[in-house]
């Protein structure tokens, strides 16, 4: 999806007549076992996962992807909607209105 997205705003951009401006797109994300895979050419043994991977890597190689990131588990606001005992990084960013993040990659 953020392929397409990505696409379709460089081709209104170039339209417009901003040549110079292209977005990038940066993936995010809180499994390192991903991060390996996608950045340090590990494997894994998930066959449901390896066609996305291999996708992913694909798009990392051409550059279509910018970076790829790993966020350390402690810092994902995410979290906070998606499990139990989540991380207070949500509160402190509704809090503070700041988010730190520690990021690998």
């Amino acid at each position: 999806m953020a392929k397409v997205l990505n696409t379709t705003i460089n081709m209104i951009i170039k339209q417009l007549g901003s040549e110079h401006t292209k977005i990038l797109i940066v993936v995010y994300t809180d499994s390192y076992s991903l991060y390996k895979c996608l950045v340090k050419l590990g494997t894994t043994k998930e066959k449901r996962l390896m066609i996305d991977i291999m996708g992913l890597r694909q798009s990392y190689e051409r550059r279509e992807i910018a970076k790829i990131r790993w966020i350390d588990g402690k810092d994902n606001p995410a979290d906070a909607i998606t499990k139990l005992n989540a991380n207070k990084s949500l509160e402190r960013l509704i809090t503070t209105n700041q988010l730190e993040i520690r990021i690998e990659g």
